[in-house]
């Protein structure tokens, strides 16, 4: 019997929540941008004896990040780097989060998702980085069980009764739940396993949960990459009336279009310059377009 015919998990509700694979899923993209810092690092990244490969090298955090503010940006990119040395850290990382976090981008959607992911890895990222930089032993950390372990709690807290396979083992979520804290808890540091990495992921989770946060008012980072191109060409049409931020980019350009030509109607043809002569000849050129292709 395979793994699909008796069901990963089941919720208490009986619904399919069964992953699947999805390119366009914030879970998909997540996988594949791991696997791919992984093979980059074992293919180009050489041997380091401290951080496995000079890609974890500049991805991972160490115990002086803290001392050097030029490279706090791995207070977030540590999550995306993993142990070269053995296979099992990337690939058990991935897999909760394929099985668990499709799950659980489905309750919270695509965008919220995957804010709550970052913002967990940069929350333990962040809170690591202060506390091991007070600490006089050389550390580092690297790898996405913060963030993962983060997005597993929160299928147990949203699905406690759903029935998953720990192994072979079937169990209730919630003593899944029991075995990630009690695990990480008991774990004796010394192991080279970054515990408190794991427990600030479930402090992330627990806090979400239960405090009711929600980053949608947070923008999403490709609607801040759409800002600035729409910033960009407004730029470009170097309007010189009051600009409307309520208008679409076709209004405004109508507007550019109506003040150049009353530059015409003032000042002659030969009073526009050479990016308004542009302008008028392109935007010409879209108006009889849009006309021919209404017709």
């Amino acid at each position: 019997m395979g793994l699909y015919d008796r069901g990963y998990y089941q919720n208490e509700q009986d619904l399919d929540l069964r992953p699947g694979w999805n390119q366009q899923s914030a879970v998909s993209q997540l996988i594949i941008l791991n696997v791919i810092v992984f093979v980059v690092n074992l293919l180009f990244g050489g041997v380091t004896t401290a951080y496995q490969g000079s890609v974890n090298e500049a991805l991972a955090l160490q115990s002086d990040t803290l001392w050097k503010p030029w490279a706090w940006y791995k207070a977030i990119t540590y999550a995306f780097a993993h142990s070269s040395r053995e296979i099992s850290h990337i690939f058990f990382n991935m897999l909760s989060l394929y099985f668990l976090g499709r799950t659980v981008e489905m309750r919270y959607g695509r965008k919220e998702f995957l804010k709550i992911y970052l913002l967990a890895a940069l929350f333990c990222g962040v809170l690591c980085m202060v506390i091991r930089g007070l600490r006089p032993e050389s550390a580092t950390v690297l790898g996405a069980s913060g963030a993962v372990l983060c997005i597993s709690m929160l299928f147990v807290y949203n699905f406690p009764n759903a029935t998953v396979y720990f192994f072979i083992f079937p169990m209730p979520a919630w003593v899944l739940g029991v075995i990630f804290v009690l695990t990480n808890f008991l774990s004796n540091p010394g192991t080279g396993i970054a515990v408190d990495v794991h427990l600030f992921g479930i402090l992330f989770a627990t806090l979400y949960f239960f405090l009711g946060w929600n980053f949608s008012k947070l923008q999403d980072p490709m609607e801040g990459v759409q800002s600035v191109q729409k910033w960009w060409k407004r730029r470009k049409l170097k309007i010189h009336v009051q600009d409307d931020p309520t208008l679409s980019d076709d209004e405004l350009e109508a507007k550019e279009a109506d003040r150049i030509l009353e530059k015409i109607h003032a000042s002659g043809k030969d009073s526009l310059t050479g990016k308004e002569k542009k302008f008028l000849e392109k935007y010409s050129q879209n108006v009889r377009s849009k006309k021919r292709m209404g017709s």
